[in-house]
């Protein structure tokens, strides 16, 4: 049993982030509960969350249209909103300002909000005062940002100094993704089709390398002075299986993209990062992993294979914020700034035996209530 509150927990947008959400808790989270959600699809208006996502030991907590209805409908408070809805950070400004006013804490998912200054620093520091002003705190994360392009990258640099060059590449599965996700991607387009959007700025790619480049540079004090991203498509001669995402794409038609980015000083790239999002990568030759290279006093590599799965992984690090957040100062924080081992997911410390002493090779422990 965990030494924490069990939090109550608002969704707000069941898409296919929220989805992975809502099958996460049936995976058994003791100190959290999920008691209201959110969504303005028609198709879900009136449903349950055990109604939409059968076969996932999901509650029978109503979904409503909007957060006022969803709140007056509580026995009693919620403390946190887990808010998946959009990316765009002033699109999404008045949801966010509208939850805290509500007094809830709020982790969202949108990129953007990961750090918000970087790109949006008047509507960061709006957010920061609706929280302060609210005793709330709100926090952006995910995956990515949020874990493998910065607080992964932060937790090996603890064990070496003057750091001078960081570099960070990571291959992903994309099935599953979001349509929301899909467009601003551009899978499934004519190769074409895909540059002119990209040339407009509607394609975008990885929405937050940016940022995940501002705070690595930040923390390791690197003093950046320009980012600098590309971008190119991939296509296939035969057709690839999107699974449920965009079907079958047809040949020649993008099938993956790689996203690099590098954080300059002056000639020097110091901060490097890359991304290939791919429909079955391994046909095309690309082992899915995440692979960080630091330099500095102490040369740090390490690689996961295989890589964090992206959608499922963005899902749990919101989750497991959730206690940070609540206990965090009020206004707005980084999940950089929280604990390096997350919460404490037990109420119990473990301590040797006193009946059974150790013995050479083998030590025996028991539970004791946490202190």
């Amino acid at each position: 049993m965990s030494d924490t509150k069990r939090a109550r927990v608002i969704l707000w947008g069941l898409g296919a982030l929220g989805s992975r959400v809502v099958k996460a808790f049936g995976a058994g989270v003791d100190d959290l509960e999920i008691v209201g959600a959110v969504d303005h699809d028609a198709r879900l208006s009136g449903k349950t969350l055990s109604t939409a996502f059968p076969g996932t030991s999901a509650p029978d907590v109503p979904i409503h249209a909007d957060l006022p209805t969803c709140l007056a409908s509580l026995d009693r408070p919620a403390d946190v909103v887990f808010h998946m809805t959009e990316s765009h950070v002033p699109t999404i400004q008045p949801q966010l300002e509208q939850a805290m006013a509500a007094g809830l804490n709020v982790i969202s998912a949108s990129e953007g909000m990961f750090h918000p200054g970087l790109r949006f620093s008047n509507v960061a520091g709006a957010l920061h005062a609706c929280a302060v002003t609210n005793g709330v705190s709100i926090v952006g994360c995910g995956i990515n940002p949020g874990f493998i392009f910065d607080a992964l990258v932060l937790a090996l640099g603890r064990v070496t100094t003057a750091v001078t060059k960081v570099t960070t590449s990571r291959v992903i599965e994309v099935t599953g993704t979001g349509l929301h996700d899909i467009d601003h991607v551009g899978f499934g387009l004519p190769p074409d089709e895909f540059e002119a959007k990209l040339a407009t700025g509607r394609i975008v790619g990885h929405m937050a390398m940016p940022e995940s480049i501002a705070a690595v540079a930040e923390r390791f004090g690197l003093a950046v002075d320009r980012i600098e991203e590309s971008w190119q498509p991939h296509t296939s001669t035969e057709p690839v299986d999107s699974g449920s995402d965009l079907g079958t794409i047809e040949p020649g038609r993008v099938i993956g993209i790689s996203q690099h980015g590098r954080g300059f000083i002056g000639d020097a790239a110091a901060v490097n990062m890359s991304l290939m999002m791919f429909y079955n990568p391994e046909r095309f030759g690309h082992e899915q992993v995440d692979d960080i290279l630091i330099d500095g006093s102490h040369r740090v590599h390490a690689r996961l294979t295989p890589a964090a799965v992206s959608i499922q992984g963005a899902g749990l690090m919101i989750m497991n914020a959730t206690h940070d957040v609540m206990a965090a100062p009020s206004g707005l924080c980084n999940v950089l700034d929280f604990s390096i081992g997350g919460r404490r997911r037990s109420g119990f410390e473990l301590i040797v035996d006193p009946v059974r002493p150790p013995t050479p090779g083998m030590t025996w422990l028991v539970p004791r209530a946490f202190r």
